[in-house]
């Protein structure tokens, strides 16, 4: 029986790759942190921005931080970190990038609010925990789904 939207995902899962493929996906890694480095500026800086200059309200500057943070990952994502086709596109590929990213905030918020109400943890901390499997979930959502580059023509 196959599962085709997990075909991209049998290669995380080998036990066996090749020093190439190591170091692509070393590289892949690097990238995609460094691009999320960038996110985590550019979006604090349009968050205060609406917030402070624009006068926006927080919900307001909150989703306005958000697209703009979504966009700017999808193109970093796209032309630099995975590079799934030679020209940028905004077609299905960013509405599956929307849908990772929706998937992802859900889970975020899910998990977040589970260790705050539940475990009696302090948010800070326990977004900290959260963190490093929301980021692992987006960079494999990326990489083997929305992103993911076509298999090559016969």
């Amino acid at each position: 029986m196959e599962f085709p939207y997990l075909s991209g995902a049998h290669w995380w899962l080998s036990p066996v790759k090749t020093h190439h493929e190591v170091l692509v996906m070393n590289m892949e890694m690097s990238r995609f942190l460094l691009a999320g480095g960038v996110n985590f500026v550019f979006t604090f800086l349009v968050f205060t921005g609406a917030l402070k200059v624009m006068h926006t309200g927080y919900v307001a500057a909150l989703l306005l931080a958000w697209i703009s943070g979504n966009i700017l990952t999808y193109v970093l994502n796209f032309v630099w970190v995975f590079r799934p086709e030679d020209r940028l596109s905004f077609g299905m590929r960013f509405f599956k990038y929307l849908t990772a990213g929706a998937f992802s905030i859900a889970a975020n918020l899910m998990a977040l609010s589970a260790l705050v109400e539940i475990g009696g943890f302090d948010p800070f901390w326990a977004q900290l925990i959260v963190m490093p499997f929301i980021i692992a979930f987006n960079f494999i959502a990326a990489k083997f789904w929305s992103l993911k580059k076509a298999p090559p023509l016969p």
